[in-house]
C-alpha cells in the first residue's frame, strides 16, 4: 500500500506543479499583452491629439 500511495501522490504533485508553472506563464503573457496594448493606445492617442491640435504644426 505504501508504494502505491507514493506513486499517487508523486504523479498529483507532478501535475500540480505542472498546472502552476502553466497558469503562471497564461497569466504573465496576459500581462505583457495588456501591457502593450495599453502602451500602443497611449501613443496613438499622442499622435491624434498633436493632429487635432491647432496649435502643433501639420500632423505627419
Amino acid at each position: 500500500m505504501n508504494e502505491k500511495g507514493f506513486a499517487v501522490s508523486t504523479i498529483l504533485y507532478g501535475i500540480l506543479i505542472m498546472a502552476t508553472l502553466i497558469m503562471t506563464l497564461l497569466i504573465s503573457t496576459m500581462a505583457f499583452t495588456r501591457k502593450s496594448n495599453i502602451d500602443l493606445v497611449g501613443s496613438i492617442e499622442e499622435e491624434l491629439n498633436r493632429c487635432v491640435n491647432p496649435d502643433e504644426p501639420s500632423c505627419q
